[in-house]
């Protein structure tokens, strides 16, 4: 079941796997687990032993949440993503990342790591706080929500201001979506790659 990114531009996620071969993906936003079982299958033509570790707020999830988080998607919901992930190996774990990623001692290292939560700076800058503690020198990080005309919202500012310890590459081309204020037009969106130099 599944097999396909959400979206088109997601495809470049696709071909980071291909070359990393991770045996261990940690999503932070799995909402319904359509790219969680892209990215599975993916690295599952590489290696047998693949594991799944999946984040959201699932059913916790608020109209006032998601307003603060600008989050533009249906709804995650947990027994969707639970029944897509059923045949693979995998631990969902449902919260607000600020509380759940600090507390995650994962079982095994952690590979490749998909950041596609909550669009606040805050949350994003939290869930970045907790991902580089859990970074092994082979880990590679992709962030999405790279606005390239605002750093109010999305990841720009934490990308744009990481240390010379990392290594940052813009690997899609700008997505254009529609922007709620007027004078920025359109949001351009970018997907980044993270990882230590």
């Amino acid at each position: 079941m599944g097999g396909q990114p959400r979206h088109k531009r997601y495809s470049c996620i696709i071909d980071e796997i291909n070359k990393c071969h991770p045996s261990t993906i940690l999503e932070v936003g799995t909402h319904r687990a359509n790219t969680a079982i892209a990215m599975i299958k993916a690295a599952m033509q590489h290696k047998d032993d693949v594991y799944y570790y999946g984040f959201d707020l699932f059913d916790f999830l608020t109209e006032e949440m998601a307003i603060e988080e600008h989050h533009g998607k249906s709804f995650p919901n947990l027994v969707s993503a639970k029944f897509k992930l059923a045949d693979y190996p995998h631990t969902l774990i449902m919260g607000n990342t600020q509380k759940t990623l600090p507390k995650f001692k994962p079982d095994r290292p952690i590979d490749f790591v998909f950041i596609d939560g909550g669009h606040s700076v805050e949350t994003i800058q939290s869930d970045w706080n907790s991902i580089k503690q859990l970074m092994h020198k082979d880990t590679v990080v992709i962030f999405d929500d790279y606005y390239e005309n605002t750093d109010e919202t999305g990841c720009k500012s934490i990308v744009d201001s990481l240390s010379d310890e990392y290594s940052v590459e813009k690997i899609s081309v700008p997505f254009s979506i529609a922007s709620e204020k007027r004078e920025l037009g359109r949001y351009e969106i970018s997907l980044v790659k993270v990882s230590l130099k």
